[in-house]
């Protein structure tokens, strides 16, 4: 005992020592988000992530009920949403259950940016119907909604005090009921995942709960059930996993794994999302776009995310965005954001990554990687690509619901969370195991309120560039720090 708290005073201690090192580059970084920003670096390098076994291809949702029979259950809860069921999406599994002489009970309450009181809605159904097993049947709300479920009959708590890393079960140390995941969209990855984000509706705000014992045991990939999907959900699901690819691959908790998982996942989806976005029949897109959020799930579950999902949370939490449309338009101003002054007499580190990128998505087969202007421009050439499709693919640009007034609020949640630093003392546990996100470079809160600003409806984009003007017009007239109208003025770019 005394040995191992020496190595764990001796670890704490490098980990502070390299952090202290590490704000020479990360100059914005408080020294906290870098210790858990090492400390997350060396859990991922030790922790195995389990990887669901696969089944795949046309009417492979069939084959669910040898699945269950194989995994030892014979009482599945099914949780779906609506518009599946009534669209006869699940049917094939269905019926495949009752072929086998299953029954199992429906849970098709998921709505989207899904609210706690569907997790407890949902673990009374569980119980009063004797289920011995989940299959989720969805896009990423119903997939979340049913891991969360299994974490209640695993381990039964308010769904608030999940939240973070390691809440759940406590790595590994209580089992889940057994999980297959069926994807009706190609964007979450959630089939592969550590990860659900859950809406508490009271707090106006999204929680991301990750544990290990979340990860499903079966991943059933299935294009067929892909073909009534509507376009705009097709569009803003491969954004999704899109994103999921990029933020992974720039992230510094990256491996060689996650490295490969994500230039695949982006070959697949700049050469797939559009042609399954114009032709939903397209089996060969659907089902390559299926593979795709498989990948970027596989890495973004081990190497994190970054600010477009921080800022995301904040815009679905506060104001009902769907996640995929909300990643869509964050995903090219962040980038932006990431290469602005890159050398400039500074490290071109995420210039160069979105050069890999964009190498892989087939924008370039050879550039001159010793000319940084070459590289700037493919880089913007990767960011712009971004904002084409999601222009042709009619996907939003702005929060209608969102007012000048809410932007710092926005930004402030965003950073926290971004940051590790939603939890304080209240809740000591959850404050050492969140983490927070290993961005590739670290904001102020003044530089996210500028994104999130670019989000604004029209209106309240000319409201806050008034702001803005009057802002400098004061500073003109009166340049001292005193000033009150620049005092009192909002920070809006």
């Amino acid at each position: 005992m005394f040995a191992m708290k020496r190595r764990s005073t001796k670890l704490a201690l490098v980990a502070i020592i390299a952090a202290i090192w590490a704000k020479r580059t990360y100059k914005n970084a408080k020294l906290h988000s870098l210790v858990k920003r090492l400390i997350g670096y060396l859990i991922s390098r030790v922790l195995k992530v389990p990887i669901p076994r696969v089944i795949s291809g046309v009417d492979s949702t069939a084959r669910i009920a040898d699945v269950l029979k194989e995994l030892g259950c014979k009482r599945p809860l099914i949780v779906t949403d609506e518009n599946i069921v009534k669209f006869g999406l699940a049917e094939p599994c269905l019926n495949a259950l009752a072929a086998g002489g299953c029954n199992p009970p429906v849970f098709k309450d998921v709505v989207p940016n899904p609210p706690s009181e569907l997790i407890d809605a949902g673990y009374d159904v569980y119980q009063k119907e004797s289920c011995d097993s989940i299959i989720a049947f969805g896009g990423g709300s119903p997939m979340d909604v049913a891991k969360v479920i299994g974490a209640k009959v695993c381990n039964p708590k308010p769904v608030s005090r999940y939240e973070g890393f390691f809440m759940v079960n406590f790595f590994c140390r209580r089992s889940l009921p057994p999980l297959v995941a069926v994807p009706t969209t190609a964007g979450t990855g959630s089939e592969t995942t550590v990860a659900a984000v859950i809406t508490l509706s009271k707090e106006r705000r999204k929680i991301a709960i990750a544990d290990l014992g979340l990860v499903p045991q079966v991943a059933v990939l299935d294009p067929k059930v892909m073909i009534k999907l509507p376009k705009q959900v097709t569009a803003a699901t491969g954004m999704d996993a899109l994103t999921h690819a990029i933020e992974a691959y720039l992230g510094g908790w990256t491996n060689a794994f996650t490295k490969e998982m994500s230039l695949k996942a982006v070959e697949r989806i700049f050469t797939h999302l559009v042609p399954s976005y114009h032709d939903g029949a397209n089996l060969e897109a659907r089902e390559q776009m299926l593979q795709a959020a498989f990948e970027a799930g596989a890495a973004f579950t081990r190497a994190n995310v970054g600010y477009v999902h921080a800022i995301a949370h904040q815009f679905g939490g506060m104001f009902h965005t769907p996640h995929g449309d909300a990643n869509a338009m964050l995903l090219p101003h962040v980038l932006e954001f990431y290469i602005r002054d890159e050398g400039k007499g500074s490290t071109t580190f995420c210039t160069d990554r979105l050069c890999e990128l964009a190498q892989a998505g087939g924008f370039v087969k050879e550039y001159d990687q010793r000319n940084i202007a070459i590289k700037r421009g493919l880089a913007r050439k990767f960011i712009d690509r971004i904002f084409q499709m999601n222009a042709e693919m009619c996907l939003a640009s702005e929060v209608k619901d969102m007012k000048v007034s809410d932007v710092s609020e926005v930004a402030s949640r965003a950073c926290r969370e971004a940051h590790g630093e939603v939890h304080g003392l209240s809740n000591i546990l959850a404050a050492v195991f969140e983490l927070g996100y290993p961005v590739p470079k670290y904001m102020t809160e003044s530089q996210c309120e500028e994104i999130v600003t670019k989000c604004l409806p029209g209106a309240e984009k000319h409201t806050a560039s008034a702001a803005d003007d009057s802002v400098r017009t004061a500073s003109t007239a009166c340049p001292t720090p005193s000033c009150s109208s620049l005092a009192s003025s909002p920070r809006t770019p």
